[in-house]
């Protein structure tokens, strides 16, 4: 049993020898090149014990030192972005002892420090998670001082000037927010009513925003605008949350489908303004699930590297009434390695354990089915604006290869899967000729003779796109 389903191409992505109709190729698109800036988009919440809070901040000092060394290395020769942040990294990734005992001097500095454990006491015995802007309030107010902690110690190890030494006064915000009656406030908040989470969101939310427009202001009116050193000193607490969202789930990358075919908003957005075309696949039915067998990275071997396969992904249909579900960080760090998730996240330095451990130590089978679920639940999540382009996507992640290259994100289905081609109404007729070349070439090659052309037209009785079989366009079977 199979069903159809429509994928709709710009002409100047089918066409050519290297077009994917020739190639017979699917591409899959990371979210950010996606139309809507929600995609991916999921709900972290932090809620832990003092061990895995202050492991945290570890974490965050660990990551901030290196973007420091980077800078003192590359100065702004190299453009720092998010994907310098190693949130994936381990203290047993120093290159040397003497490089791991600086940053045991600065971490034992740093999280021995009176105000940072105060601070890390407060979070930890929270109530209620913490969410992003929360969050990064926090790491905004400890920013400075950890930055200044760093300097001192690359001064003492000859690392860096002294010159390049922070002021005695940048840890006064941290003074503040690491104070008892500063989270009795909260505690207040969150207590005044059954509205007090979402009230404290929205008070940390304009904090947020505000230290945006500050920041803002502060690159504009700065004599020169260095990358690296407004990394470093401004945008790093925002970039190192957005970083850690990685820790959570592997990258994901998607081809998008329609159930239907009939949306002249559709035809206009994603079919070059009804100038382009729309392919229609059969996808194999099984269990009420549909999926379509392609071929592309699906193994690696020690001896040949990266290995290409035929394999089946399924068609995902998108929810649009459904809302976004939370996904707790510390619980979800599926995309680290045990012996990382051990050693930055789940022990003490006197090697006691977190309870955001225990899910994993009590069903490891159970954790990572759940895991994948949520993995999976996000991705499938769209608001009801979009409704009306009745999506199914296939989606593809790997958590041991990297797909970042665009070319590892091609992937090639067999030509009987594609059933027919509707042209679109403003289709060229140029375009219309090429189109049919192909496929002539193609069923020749494979021996079909059941491919089908349409033409796609406004039904003004139904208010709709239609579309119309050319029927006297055929291709014999020569067998």
């Amino acid at each position: 049993m199979t069903k159809e389903f429509y994928r709709f191409r710009p002409i100047n992505r089918l066409l050519g020898e290297n077009g994917e109709l020739n190639k017979q190729e699917i591409y899959f698109a990371h979210p950010s090149q996606l139309n809507d800036p929600l995609e991916g988009y999921r709900d972290i919440i932090w809620s832990g014990d003092e061990i895995i809070w202050t492991n945290l901040f570890r974490h965050y000092l660990y990551c901030l030192q290196h973007i420091a060394t980077l800078l003192l290395i590359a100065g702004d020769d190299h453009k720092l972005t998010v994907d310098d942040i190693p949130v994936f990294g381990s203290i047993d990734d120093f290159p040397t002892d003497t490089l791991k005992d600086i940053f045991y001097n600065m971490s034992g500095q740093f999280l021995e420090s009176p105000k940072i454990r105060n601070l890390i006491k407060n979070i930890s015995e929270r109530k209620t998670p913490i969410r992003k802007d929360e969050l990064e309030y926090y790491l905004s107010s400890i920013h400075m001082y950890a930055l200044r902690i760093i300097f001192d110690v690359f001064y003492e190890n000859r690392l860096s000037p002294e010159s390049n030494k922070l002021p005695v006064e940048v840890d006064k915000i941290l003074e503040k927010i690491a104070s008892d009656e500063y989270f009795k406030a909260i505690d207040g908040v969150l207590r005044e009513s059954d509205t007090g989470s979402n009230q404290l969101s929205l008070l940390f939310f304009a904090q947020n925003q505000t230290k945006q427009q500050l920041n803002l202001l502060t690159k504009y009116n700065a004599e020169e605008n260095k990358n690296s050193k407004n990394v470093l000193l401004i945008d790093f607490p925002s970039l190192y949350i957005r970083s850690l969202e990685r820790v959570c789930f592997p990258e994901w990358y998607t081809a998008c489908f329609m159930s239907e075919c009939s949306s002249s908003s559709v035809w206009g957005h994603y079919g070059s303004n009804h100038s382009g075309a729309c392919l229609i696949f059969n996808a194999e039915v099984d269990n009420e699930r549909s999926f379509i067998n392609l071929k592309g990275i699906n193994g690696w071997s020690s001896t040949q590297g990266e290995m290409r396969g035929w394999f089946n992904l399924e068609l995902q249909k998108i929810d649009y009434e459904k809302n976004q579900g939370t996904t707790d960080f510390f619980r979800s760090l599926g995309s680290l390695t045990f012996p990382t998730m051990n050693s930055m996240w789940y022990y003490s330095s006197e090697g006691e354990r977190s309870i955001c451990a225990s899910h994993i130590s009590d069903s490891e089978a159970e954790w990572r089915t759940k895991y994948w679920e949520n993995f999976y639940n996000d991705i499938r999540i769209k608001t009801k604006d979009w409704s009306y382009e009745n999506e199914y996507r296939l989606i593809l992640s790997s958590s041991l290869t990297d797909l970042s290259e665009s070319s590892k994100r091609v992937l090639n289905y067999e030509f009987s899967t594609l059933q027919g081609i509707i042209f679109g109404i403003n289709t060229k007729e140029e375009d219309k000729l090429e189109l049919i070349s192909t496929i002539e070439k193609k069923c020749k090659e494979h021996n079909r003779s059941d491919f089908k052309f349409y033409q796609a037209y406004f039904c003004f009785e139904d208010n709709c796109i239609k579309k119309s079989e050319l029927t006297l366009l055929k291709f014999e079977n020569e067998m």
